[in-house]
């Protein structure tokens, strides 16, 4: 079974009497394991592909499934429930809580969860090990490098054991060097714990790193949406 089945999706917003087409019918597929890039120009439709993804935004027309379950179908609480349990989010602003530590920062959606402190500690410690931080747990994200806040960031990504991760330009704020280490910790991830790792970007530097490239312009995909 696919992880997730897009079919025909559209995207419109309305801007007072302006019509935005963001995605202008988008058919794409993708099998769990895969680490993919949504590659294309700012304002190509990249984040809106994302959120739709994501279940966060809903298309305007057409059907997306997650896990076999048409999103569009769902209530609001199974929705909230699916983001929940099988999606983990990488944000290009890391949007961490800056009066946090790291440690206390990846915690935080165990928590959220009721999962027990000794237990949340635990699997976030592990989890900022994976990451390379072990030394940095206690360090707010002001005392961290742009690379090293990243690096929490997916750590609190895959802290809950989501089945699919998303990374909206990950590598934004960071330079060619660190995003070239941001990426291969992404694709060791993916391979070590099987997690589907969805990305996007604008950067032609970090292609060759990329498993499979999907290709995204004015809405459309024109290159990768119908491989698996």
């Amino acid at each position: 079974m696919e992880l997730i089945e897009m079919k025909d999706i559209k995207k419109d917003y309305f801007l007072g009497e302006m019509v935005v087409h963001a995605l202008r019918g988008v058919d794409l597929t993708i099998e769990r394991e895969e680490f993919v890039a949504i590659w294309g120009p700012s304002g190509s439709g990249k984040t809106t592909l994302l959120n739709l993804i994501g279940a966060i935004d809903e298309a305007s027309s057409g059907q997306l499934f997650i896990e076999g379950e048409e999103v569009k179908k769902l209530s609001d609480d199974r929705r909230t429930e699916l983001r929940n349990r099988a999606i983990g989010f990488i944000f290009q602003g890391f949007n961490l809580i800056p009066v946090l530590s790291a440690l206390e920062n990846v915690m935080l959606p165990l928590e959220i969860r009721g999962i027990s402190f000794s237990d949340a500690k635990n699997r976030a410690l592990g989890r900022l090990d994976e990451v390379g931080l072990s030394d940095f747990v206690r360090h707010r994200p002001d005392k961290l490098s742009g690379g090293q806040r990243q690096r929490v960031a997916i750590a609190r990504a895959l802290v809950t054991n989501p089945s699919l991760v998303i990374a909206d330009e990950p590598t934004a704020n960071l330079d060619s060097v660190t995003s070239h280490k941001i990426i291969e910790l992404m694709r060791a991830l993916n391979e070590k714990e099987k997690t589907t790792f969805i990305f996007s970007t604008h950067d032609p530097r970090l292609l060759d790193q990329v498993k499979r490239l999907v290709r995204l312009e004015d809405g459309r995909i024109l290159d990768g949406g119908n491989e698996k």
